[in-house]
């Protein structure tokens, strides 16, 4: 929408974030969308203050479901003007047994996996690590769920998978995923667009020092990405990029994504790449996430990437980087 002078206004949500961080973020894109202002569902009352304007719908958040959908329906229900995710979107990316359904019928890689719905018994546990037999650990998480809460690497053996079950459970009641572990490098790519979706480049997940074990991205590592960077993966083949922006833009639109979204994937030593989820509405901070390192490597500000997307604007290449040689 506009403001009085003409210029550009949008609102801003978020959850699951601290207010310093969420006052840091408004007035960085506050400098490429004049009026651009952050309402918090925080705050009491949030929803009063909703003006007749455009919003960006920011549901990013360390929490289930549940919690992250809310201000989507709320936005739903005043029929507002918004930007991210419609609740289908969100609902599939949370859904992540189906969407990897959706992908491997696309013929992406994805892990095999098993829901699990209750604490297991030690057959059912043999049972499913037999089904996931080769691999020497497995991942295992909430199955519905838009964060990395709960995520955690567990022994492809029977007791192991009984004793974890039975704690994630207690913690987070509800249908468990459990997935086979690969091991390589988390990549990621944010989708940016609406009429044109396009990506910015993919950037891979690196540690300051060499790995000695087996590695999953945790909510924790997430919040602090302690002794770990991203670096743009401009260097690896052509052949192997292309395959990971396919897979990006495949999942936007398979899991009805909208205006921004971002592709997590696994790529192992020898090359393959393995769809792991598609998160609607991702974390926008600044600094050392992955979007605003995706957009540096493409000589773009957060608060650039935002007003491309208030405006629907293409990104400056195009659907794929590789057109601009990143």
């Amino acid at each position: 929408g506009t403001g009085p002078d003409g210029t550009l206004v949008a609102e801003v949500f978020a959850n699951f974030e601290t207010p310093a961080t969420i006052a840091r973020l408004v007035n960085h894109i506050a400098t490429y969308v004049p009026g651009f202002r952050g309402v918090n569902i925080a705050d009491e009352g949030w929803e009063a203050h909703l003006p007749d304007e455009r919003i960006l719908n920011y549901t990013y958040g360390f929490g289930l479901l549940r919690d992250s959908v809310f201000p989507t329906f709320v936005l739903e229900a005043l029929r507002a003007d918004y930007l991210g995710a419609p609740p289908e979107g969100l609902f599939l990316s949370a859904n992540k047994p189906h969407v990897s359904e959706l992908m491997s019928s696309l013929g992406f890689l994805c892990p095999g996996q098993h829901v699990v719905c209750e604490p297991l018994s030690r057959t059912a546990a043999e049972v499913i690590c037999r089904k996931l037999e080769g691999c020497e650990h497995v991942v295992l998480k909430p199955a519905y769920e838009e964060s990395s809460l709960g995520l955690n690497l567990v022994p492809n053996d029977p007791a192991a998978l009984v004793s974890a079950v039975a704690m994630l459970y207690d913690f987070l009641p509800g249908t468990l995923l459990i997935q086979e572990y690969i091991d390589g490098l988390d990549v990621t790519v944010p989708v940016v667009g609406r009429t044109v979706p396009g990506c910015l480049p993919a950037v891979a997940l690196q540690h300051n020092e060499p790995r000695k074990r087996p590695f999953v991205f945790t909510a924790e590592l997430k919040a602090t990405k302690a002794s770990l960077h991203y670096e743009h993966i401009g260097s690896w083949p052509e052949e192997l990029r292309q395959r990971i922006y396919n897979m990006a833009l495949s999942a936007f639109r398979v899991s009805s994504q909208r205006d921004y979204s971002r592709l997590d994937c696994r790529v192992t030593p020898d090359g393959r790449c393995f769809f792991i989820e598609i998160n609607a509405n991702p974390q926008l901070g600044l600094d050392k996430a992955s979007f605003a390192v995706s957009g540096k490597c493409a000589g773009m500000e957060v608060g650039e990437v935002v007003l491309a997307m208030i405006r629907d604007e293409p990104l400056p290449y195009g659907p794929s980087p590789l057109v601009a040689g990143l």
